[in-house]
């Protein structure tokens, strides 16, 4: 199994995070339990024993080497909704930054509300959102709890109903 980490977006400390599991699982298991790949435009540093793809950059390029490379029962760790629904469809198990699971329905319900949103703050009827969300110790706690939940799933190779497109 591989975790697959939008690089481009993912906070440094959800990186160290994942990476610590990582080798957690690593030692518990007595060798590699999954392989941690990150995919970026902009060279980002991680540790010599987890992997970095560089893909070229451009608007998507890291999403669509994701979606090339993954297989269904893989984590992916992601901000992007259109990455999500798609990887969600692909039979992956799907996480944003704030330890939110997406299964296909959930992505897709996220993402038209998203770009609702969107469309009503284009014509002025609702205010624009804040552009600093606030991102801290209780968001990277819902991560943690989320993606040991997500990891335990994905490790016994129980994929949630309704994330293959069904």
């Amino acid at each position: 199994m591989t975790v697959w980490a939008d690089g481009d977006s993912i906070q440094a400390e959800i990186r160290r995070l994942l990476e610590t599991r990582c080798r957690r699982e690593a030692e518990r298991k007595g060798g590699l339990a999954f392989r941690l790949v990150y995919v970026a435009s902009r060279t980002i540093r991680v540790p010599s024993d987890i992997e970095l793809i560089l893909v070229s950059p451009g608007p998507d390029a890291a999403d669509r080497r994701i979606e090339a490379e993954s297989r269904a029962g893989d984590i992916a760790v992601t901000r992007d909704l259109p990455l999500a629904e798609t990887l969600a469809a692909k039979g992956l198990l799907v996480l944003n930054d704030r330890g939110e699971s997406f299964d296909l329905d959930t992505a897709k319900e996220r993402r038209s509300i998203r770009d609702e949103a969107l469309r009503l703050r284009r014509l002025g009827i609702i205010p624009e959102s804040p552009r600093h969300r606030n991102w801290g110790p209780r968001e990277l706690k819902a991560f943690a709890d989320a993606f040991d939940r997500t990891l335990r799933k994905g490790l016994d190779g129980s994929v949630p109903v309704g994330s293959q497109g069904e």
